[in-house]
């Protein structure tokens, strides 16, 4: 079973499961990537993705919220599935961000069989009672960037409350001298990319500029002119 976050924090890195697979054969409709929607029949913090990649060399993985995590599982026959203790990465978010983390990783490690219904993936525990509700993930385009020199990519999601009842969460994508935010807004990905700023940082992109400072941040629509106000946003506790 998944340990506290305080323990989890400290498990060895990554690179422990990569050297031995479990040896399991995962069924045509299992494998992929699913989205959590419910966790223990309790709904998700809207567009926060916590994601369960279930792959054919019977490894699992995805992002929690805040960590990315990797550890093997194992499939029986009858839809029994069982999840082995994962490895994760050290990130701290937003407490709301992180507890319901945990309860993912919690719920996990009690899983013992699997169904599919209605195009939704239903993991359950030993007496069958509903754990975890996936959907299919919808990973969108992806795009590929190759910079002239060698940079560590850091990424990191933040979920913001803004004043005019917005929600939405922005990816902040930094590599060297590259800065970018790509904000989901909507049914719409905005990509934004760092300008020069008096204090804080600031992005632009499209109609929209997009200026950090703590916890804090304002998105200005252009098209309403120069002078209109921006829309106050606050990080999701």
């Amino acid at each position: 079973m998944f340990r506290s976050t305080a323990v989890l924090a400290a498990i060895v890195t990554l690179s422990c499961c990569s050297a031995a697979a479990a040896q399991t054969q995962v069924p045509v409709g299992l494998g992929g990537a699913w989205q959590a929607q419910d966790i223990g029949g309790n709904a998700v913090i809207e567009n926060l993705q916590t994601t369960l990649d279930i792959r054919e060399d019977g490894t699992y993985g995805g992002n929690g919220g805040c960590n990315t995590y990797r550890g093997n599982l194992k499939v029986e026959e009858n839809g029994l599935i069982t999840f082995a203790p994962a490895a994760a990465t050290r990130k701290m978010c937003a407490p709301a961000i992180m507890d319901q983390e945990q309860k993912f990783f919690d719920a996990l490690g009690t899983v013992k069989s699997w169904r599919l219904e209605n195009g939704t993936l239903q993991l359950a525990d030993k007496d069958g009672g509903h754990v975890i509700r996936l959907s299919v993930l919808n990973r969108g385009t992806e795009i590929t960037l190759r910079l002239p020199q060698t940079a560590a990519v850091d990424r990191q999601t933040v979920n913001y409350g803004c004043d005019d009842g917005a929600n939405f969460a922005v990816e902040y994508i930094n590599a060297g001298a590259v800065s970018l935010a790509v904000l989901t807004i909507g049914d719409a990905s905005i990509v934004t990319s760092s300008v020069i700023a008096g204090s804080g940082a600031k992005y632009a992109g499209g109609k929209y500029e997009w200026w950090t400072k703590g916890d804090e941040a304002t998105l200005y629509d252009l098209t309403r002119g120069e002078t209109a106000p921006g829309v106050l946003c606050r990080k999701a506790s």
